[in-house]
């Protein structure tokens, strides 16, 4: 499920999924630098760095490698940490050809029986272009994330 809109502070992408496990396990897979290892990236790529300070304020970085020639990081300041329920945190690329300058990513899990309806939010994305791109990486992690679970 998909749902786009621009709002005054740039492009927003909206996406839900049902993933198969409870909500702690899905946060945790999140927020866990052993688990982030194992999971954390779009489809084909290989996680090389998990940095993580799980405090609001602390940092994270990660890096994916996609290819050999190409490793992508990311890094940014956890927002809000109510575990098992919201997890937010500021994103930005640091290699400079993906600097789309800073965004926010809010994940909500909300427990469905033994499964998780996880809603991501993405926002403050300058273009459409740019939402469209990440939405790109983001269907391919959640499936990810879902097949690692």
């Amino acid at each position: 499920m998909i749902d786009d809109v621009k709002s005054p502070s740039g492009e927003v992408l909206h996406l839900g999924r049902i993933i198969d496990a409870p909500p702690e396990r899905v946060f945790a897979a999140w927020t866990d630098p052993n688990l982030l290892k194992q999971w954390w990236g779009p489809l084909g790529s290989l996680v090389t760095a998990v940095e993580v300070d799980l405090r609001v304020g602390g940092r994270y970085r990660l890096g994916i490698q996609q290819s050999a020639q190409a490793t992508y990081f990311v890094s940014g300041t956890y927002q809000v940490i109510q575990p098992p329920h919201k997890l937010a945190f500021t994103w930005r690329w640091e290699n400079p050809e993906m600097d789309i300058g800073e965004s926010l990513v809010s994940l909500e899990f909300r427990a469905k029986g033994n499964q998780t309806e996880l809603h991501l939010t993405h926002e403050r994305l300058p273009t459409s272009e740019a939402r469209l791109a990440h939405n790109e990486g983001w269907v391919s992690m959640l499936e990810k994330l879902n097949r690692f679970l």
